[in-house]
C-alpha cells in the first residue's frame, strides 16, 4: 500500500468520494493523516498507520457502549486498548438512591444498562494492568437516548473545563475517548435537522485532522 503524509496530494479515480482521512481542495484530494490509501468502490479513505486509540486518565469523561453484562459489572467499549468495566456498585440507582446494592439490583442490571446501550461515564481508576474502572455516581452520568454517536480519532479531542455543551435545544457531550454524543430530549423534526448539521460540521473538522474545540463548536452556532 502507498503511504501518504498529512497535506500530501493523492491520486484519484473518476467519480471518487472522499472519506475519512482525506479532504478536498480545488486542485484535488489530500491526505489529512499519515497512513495508507484505501479504495473501496469509489470511496477513498486513508487508514492511519499509528494507533489513535484513547489513553485514559482518571477523571476523564467518556462515551461508551455496553458490550457484556455479568458478575455485577458491565463491560464497556470505549475506544481503548485496555478492558473497561462499570461495576454495579459504581452506579446511582434510579432516583439517585444511595444505598448498598443488593441481589435484587443485580437481577435488574439490564434495566439499568442493557447490551448496546450508550452511556456517559467518568474514569474512576486505572489499575496496574491498565484496566479501567468507570463510575456514573453523578446525575450527569447516565444512559444516553434520543441522539447519535460520532467516532473521531481521540487525538482530535482535548480535555476542556467541561465536556458538556448546550447549543439551543441540542446537547453535545465530547468524550475524551473520541466518541461524541449529539442529542436532544425532544426529537422533533427541527431538532433532528440541528443534530445532523452539527454532526456534519464535526465530521468535516475530523476529516481535515483538526482538533475539535468547544469554542469552535459554539462559535459556529
Amino acid at each position: 500500500m502507498t503511504k501518504f503524509l498529512p497535506g500530501e496530494k493523492m491520486p484519484t479515480i473518476e467519480g471518487y468520494i472522499n472519506g475519512h482521512g482525506s479532504y478536498q481542495q480545488n486542485d484535488g484530494l489530500y491526505s489529512s493523516l499519515y497512513g495508507n490509501l484505501v479504495v473501496i468502490d469509489k470511496l477513498m479513505t486513508v487508514q492511519p498507520v499509528i494507533d489513535f486509540r484513547y489513553n485514559p486518565e482518571v477523571g476523564d469523561v467518556i462515551i461508551g457502549r455496553i458490550t457484556m453484562i455479568g458478575n455485577k459489572k458491565w463491560k464497556v467499549e470505549m475506544n481503548s486498548k485496555a478492558e473497561s468495566t462499570l461495576q454495579l456498585s459504581a452506579i446511582n440507582l434510579p432516583g439517585s438512591v444511595q444505598r448498598r446494592k443488593m441481589f435484587s439490583d443485580e437481577m435488574k442490571m439490564r434495566e439499568y444498562f442493557d447490551i448496546n446501550d450508550i452511556l456517559v461515564a467518568e474514569v474512576q481508576k486505572i489499575n496496574k494492568s491498565g484496566n479501567i474502572s468507570l463510575h456514573t455516581r453523578n446525575e450527569k452520568y447516565k444512559k444516553l437516548t434520543n441522539g447519535l454517536v460520532l467516532e473521531v480519532p481521540a487525538m482530535l479531542v482535548t480535555r476542556y473545563k467541561t465536556q458538556f455543551l448546550k447549543i439551543e435545544s441540542i446537547e453535545i457531550i465530547i468524550g475524551v475517548n473520541g466518541f461524541i454524543w449529539i442529542g436532544s430530549d425532544d426529537l422533533n423534526y427541527e431538532n433532528m435537522k440541528k443534530i445532523l448539521i452539527i454532526a456534519n460540521f464535526i465530521k468535516n473538522i475530523a476529516n481535515q485532522n483538526k482538533v475539535i474545540t468547544d469554542t469552535e463548536l459554539l462559535k459556529q452556532y
